[in-house]
């Protein structure tokens, strides 16, 4: 999304990024390998358009999210 920072905030942000991924991946789809609760969060792992990755989301005492953070495998340099 070109965000410095790497965070997105807001839902018109996150519309956004699903927007732009839609559009560049329109068959975009996800394999859940697993997933791991813990005290007020989730972690899932799946395989997608970048290959394996995690999402970790955090719940507040509403049980929404609060926090989530996306992490993809990185290229190998040569």
């Amino acid at each position: 999304m070109g965000e410095p920072s790497g965070t997105l905030k807001g839902k018109a942000k996150i519309r956004e990024y699903w927007a732009k991924a839609l559009a560049r991946n329109p068959n975009l789809h996800f394999e859940l390998l697993n997933t791991l609760s813990g005290v007020n969060s989730v972690t899932i792992y799946y395989n997608g358009v970048r290959r394996m990755s995690a999402e970790v989301m955090h719940f507040g005492a509403d049980g929404k999210v609060e926090r989530a953070y996306a992490h993809y495998v990185q290229p190998r340099s040569p």
